[in-house]
């Protein structure tokens, strides 16, 4: 793997070409393992490999720093005192990050007064409003589209479900390796002192505000749930219990969707459908982008079905951006068992809804895919809702 990067302990130093700056995850996350790969890490892996094929006479273990340590220690001080360009991953949650605060202000003030485009590389993680990005480091565009850079507009954590060669995120990897190749050689940067960090201010000071996101479970329980649903391991007793994948029926689906809605920086607000049906059908829950997670097995559920089947009905104008998604393990026995039983009850209850939504949201909400795109399709679900949410909010 290329570059120095998290291996438990701080990594070493030599002089990197680039410094990753990231929102590490928060420390309560650290209790729990992770089920799918450091997507962060993962980019910095693809980037610094994309580097070394054009600077060939480069050691590939000196490309790149991405730091370990929550707070920023001294190897990443010394870091940003020799990188030649800082990437930013920019998110909501990157804007709210005190350390990556710390970071920037490191950076910033090394460069002074040359070419800010030269040396800030940043990397659209998730989309950002222009109104949320902190007014001090407005001095470097951010919205400007550049060729090859389809994060610009969806996000690199949403592209990263296709990594094939010719894919938009192999793309951009390609594009923003080119830029810290090409800043590097024409532009490199004189090494300086590593920072204090008495001496560092937050370059984001005031962090915007994270926007709800509300997400509503619907899933059977150990007490509830429709005949032939005997694998009852996969619920608990209530609906945040669910836990739907067969090889990980220890870890709720709860869990999963915290940890992405937090990466993508909204505060997620995470209901059992029961207990907000009445309001959730009547339209009298407060306002905020929503996703109904439905299990289902609970369309099986006649009660249930009726109630899915009122809060798609068109008639009920429910805003556009109140949405739902699917979710089905293909790789639980009992699933593939009555698999056309279930897509029989998906098709009915919501397929007319599914068919109206864009191609891009209507794959992720079908529930298709195995578990590994879960957190992909949940974040282009959850984008489209609370982009809609914000157009309409700013009418």
């Amino acid at each position: 793997m290329a570059g120095s990067r998290p291996s438990g302990d701080e990594p070493s130093v030599h002089e990197p070409l680039f410094f990753l700056s990231y929102a590490r995850p928060h420390e309560s996350e650290a209790e729990h393992p992770r089920e799918e790969p450091d997507l962060f890490l993962t980019f910095f892996d693809d980037l610094t490999q994309r580097i070394s094929t054009l600077l060939p006479g480069e050691r590939p273990g000196d490309l790149g720093y991405a730091a370990s340590a929550v707070a920023p220690g001294q190897s990443i001080l010394q870091a940003l005192a020799m990188c030649h360009v800082f990437v930013p991953l920019i998110s909501p949650q990157y804007f709210r990050s005190r350390f990556c605060g710390l970071e920037w202000s490191a950076f910033r003030k090394r460069v002074g007064t040359r070419d800010l485009a030269l040396h800030f590389v940043p990397v659209t993680w998730a989309p950002v409003e222009q109104a949320d990005i902190p007014p001090d480091v407005l001095e470097i565009n951010f919205q400007t589209p550049r060729q090859g850079r389809a994060d610009i507009t969806e996000g690199l954590y949403s592209l990263m479900v296709d990594r094939a060669p010719g894919s938009d995120y192999d793309r951009v990897v390609r594009n923003v390796a080119r830029t810290i190749s090409e800043a590097a050689r024409e532009h490199p940067l004189p090494a300086g002192r590593p920072a204090s960090l008495r001496s560092l201010p937050n370059a984001f000071r005031a962090a915007p505000t994270r926007l709800r996101l509300r997400i509503v479970i619907l899933a059977p329980t150990r007490d509830r749930s429709p005949e032939g649903r005997t694998a009852v391991e996969h619920y608990g007793p209530t609906q945040t219990g669910w836990a739907p994948y067969d090889d990980r029926w220890d870890r709720t689906l709860a869990a999963d969707v915290k940890t992405v809605a937090d990466r993508l920086g909204y505060d997620p607000e995470i209901v059992a459908f029961d207990d907000v049906a009445p309001a959730l059908l009547a339209g009298t829950l407060a306002g905020a982008p929503t996703i109904l997670l439905i299990d289902n097995w609970a369309l099986l559920d006649t009660g249930w079905r009726d109630q899915v089947a009122a809060y798609v009905d068109p008639a009920a104008k429910r805003p556009a951006w109140e949405t739902f998604m699917v979710v089905r393990d293909e790789k639980d026995p009992q699933t593939r068992e009555r698999g056309a039983d279930l897509r029989a009850a998906v098709d009915e209850t919501l397929g007319a809804s599914l068919q109206a939504m864009q191609t891009v949201v209507q794959h992720a909400a079908s529930g298709n895919g195995p578990r590994e795109r879960f957190p992909s399709h949940f974040s282009t679900v959850a984008e489209f809702a609370a982009g809609l949410f914000r157009f309409r909010r700013s009418q």
